[in-house]
């Protein structure tokens, strides 16, 4: 349950909606969220709240409270002064004309009532007595306010003071807070006065402090300092903090001591600016360590600010701390400009390289990030020269084989326990690795031809001297490289092997920051011959969590984004849940202004919305086409993602000659990754059943559906080798329309059932449709009517649970003709 959601910040509700619109997770989540209808404007981010959660489909239900009416907020005056109803209905009538029935405001009302003794209790007549000419002259405002700031001006100075000086802290005063305060001779009877004001039932004691009663008496008692003057009090009180806190442990408090200053940021010295530049940076560091990116940029934003503009020559080491992680959370929090600003200054001002490390490594993902690829790549190149390392501008196919076979046997005989084993590197080593991390990432979209060298490199670094967290990536890259290679089940599997034991090497340093490159080198790119898909696409949520949260790490995310959309469609996810996540996880790179990975995401989101209805409801909301090409490998690699979903639409939306033009397009890409290569074949050869025409002008002609089987059941038996959970349905069915096609009817009904068995077990609630689809048109054409009819309802039950609109209505069609049949 969360109150007062009118005071909430737009990040905090979109984080509500986001955790509500996650099907995932989301449908074990009750969520009461409050907020006063009188305190919004038009625009709020609350509305934005309550229309997202709508268009999400959330199912959601709105209660307006309304004051209480006549007749109930007499019998609440009627209990409450022990009379009958119809004896106290006058005093009711004034009090529901005065606070409109607002329970608070009517209490508060009554309350005042009996401090001015207009409300009073007669001994003579038993029962309480009113002058209701008086009651009526009352002058009260329509807020609560009024009354609670009118009983609180009664009270004794320095009670009023306590309430001041917690209301600055919020609705709670953490207790940390009250012994800083309690300790100066300002306010050493501080726990006396707030003993008052809990005994004039303004606040309470709570296990970590202090709390108001209720947020309106925290406004009430905030508002009895003067606007003009509400500066210099939070100034003040700031100053007293800091002074009192001075040489202590400050993280408990520091936040709070930190918000007092800024509050009048404008009232500090100029002898004072540098050391109040470093509170804030202190607050902005854990604030970063707690993930709250937002929170640390304020922070940081005013550290920035109070730096003198000397401050490179004054105070060097300050300053260099200062602008990295200014530039780190205002990166995080799509502040591309602001960040990049401020690297290009510690470019310019850092002494030496060392100090310059930090920010070249956030310097050049931004310009990765930005498409600035070629400066990027070659920044990185110069920061490796500067520590001693040579990255040749190019290699032979020789050299580049016999590196990589030289990798390959030393690898071989290092089993898991040895890398677990192994020593630390020494921190020398640490920049050099790092560099080379990100230099891998940028090679695949500018020089893919280098990526075996820097990955071969990495390793031998780690081999010789010793093993650090970024070791883990430069395994799990080298596996990666070679999964696309291997020719040979024995070979894969050994290069899957590496990358397995790359992640328990991941958990012995336990690294978050490593978590989002790991994760998609070895989920997006690996694991997927070995381990079930929606392991991989849980693992890639998480991926793109822990980098989205860690500013520097943010490009990785993304890169999580592109599998994780990818192989949750070919696990059979919901169309409808992954919709939403492909429109979030873009919208998100549109804040972030990262064009790189947009046209992968945008191309899948139109492959899943035609499929769910053709598009009719589900229309794009952001551009397909493809930015112009920086250069020919980015072009490659966008144009194969565009026509490997082109060839998706066209399957699954029964254009079988579209579906192989495309298919054969794709299949003679030389970078076409190897998994999508086999999800290629499979589609392929299944359209290759279909009878497609030869384009020779009169149409007689068919496309040998033999020769496309042949390559796909080969490739897919031997994935089906590593893994039965992704591969196996897909052999079944391959082999059922095989048999089919050849008329071997107890072999084909024997294969249907086994392909709708294995992709039932598999959780792919697509492929099951399909098999059932697929054994449906079998049966049918074999003259079994009722067989088919009993197929074709369970493919509709699978493709209703997929979300495909589309399919259903196809296969509604296909149970009519099953019917009439």
């Amino acid at each position: 349950f969360f109150d007062d959601l009118q005071w909430a910040g737009k990040s905090s509700l979109e984080l509500i909606q986001a955790l509500l619109s996650d099907t995932r997770g989301s449908g074990y989540f009750f969520f009461v969220g409050s907020y006063r209808d009188n305190e919004v404007k038009q625009g709020h981010a609350i509305f934005d709240l309550i229309s997202g959660l709508d268009s999400s489909g959330v199912k959601s239900t709105k209660l307006h409270l309304c004051g209480l009416n006549q007749h109930d907020l007499n019998l609440l005056i009627s209990e409450s002064l022990c009379m009958f109803p119809r004896l106290c209905k006058p005093l009711s009538d004034i009090v529901f004309e005065k606070t409109e029935g607002n329970p608070m405001f009517a209490i508060e009302f009554l309350r005042s009532l009996v401090n001015c003794r207009l409300l009073k209790f007669s001994l003579r007549e038993g029962r309480w007595i009113w002058d209701e000419s008086k009651v009526r002259s009352e002058n009260i405002t329509d807020n609560v306010l009024y009354l609670l700031s009118a009983k609180m001006t009664s009270l004794p100075e320095n009670t009023q003071l306590a309430l001041k000086v917690i209301s600055c802290f919020g609705i709670i005063t953490d207790t940390n807070v009250i012994c800083y305060l309690s300790s100066t001779s300002e306010y050493s009877d501080f726990s006396v006065w707030l003993s008052q004001a809990i005994n004039e039932g303004c606040i309470q004691k709570i296990e970590n402090g202090f709390k108001f009663v209720h947020d309106k008496v925290r406004e009430a008692a905030y508002s009895l300092i003067p606007d003009d003057k509400k500066a210099q009090f939070h100034h003040n009180l700031g100053m007293l903090l800091y002074s009192a806190s001075k040489g202590q442990d400050l993280s408990g408090a520091i936040f709070q001591v930190a918000d007092q200053i800024n509050h009048g940021i404008s009232l500090i010295q100029p002898e004072m600016r540098v050391e109040f530049a470093g509170l804030n940076f202190s607050a902005g560091s854990r604030a970063i360590n707690f993930s709250d990116n937002k929170t640390a940029y304020s922070y940081l934003k005013n550290a920035f600010a109070l730096l003198p503009r000397n401050s490179w020559s004054s105070h060097y080491e300050l300053s260099l701390r200062v602008f990295l992680l200014y530039a780190k959370s205002a990166y995080s929090c799509g502040k591309v400009k602001k960040a990049y600003k401020a690297l290009k200054t510690i470019l310019q001002k850092g002494r030496c390289v060392n100090d310059k490390l930090d920010a070249y490594l956030l310097h050049v993902t931004i310009l990765h990030a930005c498409e600035e690829r070629a400066e990027a790549y070659t920044t990185c190149c110069e920061v490796l020269s500067q520590l001693n390392e040579t990255v040749p501008d190019s290699t032979d196919n020789g050299t580049m084989a016999e590196i990589v076979k030289r990798t390959g046997d030393m690898l071989s005989n290092i089993s898991e326990v040895d890398l677990m084993d192994m020593k630390e590197t020494d921190s020398a080593i640490y920049p050099i690795l790092k560099f080379y991390n990100l230099l891998n990432c940028i090679a695949f979209w500018e020089k893919p031809e280098m990526m075996p060298f820097i990955g071969c490199r990495m390793i031998y670094l780690t081999l010789e001297r010793g093993v650090c967290q970024y070791s883990v990536f430069s395994l799990t890259h080298y596996a990666a490289i070679l999964c696309h290679q291997c020719t040979h089940v024995l070979n894969l599997q050994e290069v899957c092997r590496v990358g397995k034991a790359a992640l328990s090497l991941l958990k012995r340093f336990g690294s978050s920051e490593m978590v989002p490159r790991v994760y998609f080198c070895y989920y997006g790119f690996v694991a997927q011959y070995t381990e079930p898909l929606q392991l991989c696409t849980d693992n890639l949520r998480k991926g793109f969590e822990v980098g989205i949260s860690s500013g520097d790490s943010a490009i990785y995310a993304f890169y999580n984004s592109i599998h994780l959309i990818r192989l949750a469609f070919h696990c059979g996810e919901n169309l409808p849940s992954l919709l939403k996540e492909t429109d979030y996880h873009l919208e998100v790179m549109t804040r972030f202004r990262n064009k790189l990975s947009m046209p992968y995401l945008t191309s899948y989101r139109e492959t899943i919305s035609m499929i769910i209805d053709k598009g009719g409801s589900t229309s794009q909301k952001y551009n397909s086409d493809l930015p112009e090409a920086s250069n020919l490998v980015y072009a490659q690699r966008h144009t194969e993602v565009l026509q490997v979903n082109k060839m998706l639409q066209s399957f699954w939306l029964g254009y079988s000659t579209r579906c192989h033009h495309y298919a054969k397009k794709v299949l003679q890409m030389d970078l076409l990754g190897r998994h999508n290569k086999l999800m290629i074949l499979f589609y392929a050869a299944l359209n290759s059943f279909r009878g497609i025409k030869n384009n020779n002008g009169n149409g007689s002609q068919f496309i040998k559906a033999k020769p496309l089987y042949k390559d796909a059941i080969s490739a897919l038996r031997t994935a089906a080798e590593l893994s039965s959970h992704n591969f196996s349905s897909k052999v079944y069915l391959l082999e059922a329309e095989m048999n089919s096609f050849e008329k071997k009817y107890d072999e084909a009904r024997s294969s249907y059932a086994a392909a709708i068995t294995s992709s039932c077990s598999s959780r792919y609630v697509h492929e099951q449709g399909l098999a059932y689809e697929l054994a449906g048109l079998h049966y049918a054409k074999f003259g079994e009517a009722q067989t088919a009819l009993d197929f074709f309802r369970e493919a509709k039950q699978c493709y209703l649970k997929w979300g495909s609109k589309m399919k259903v209505d196809f296969i509604s069609q296909q149970i009519k003709k099953a019917v009439i049949s």
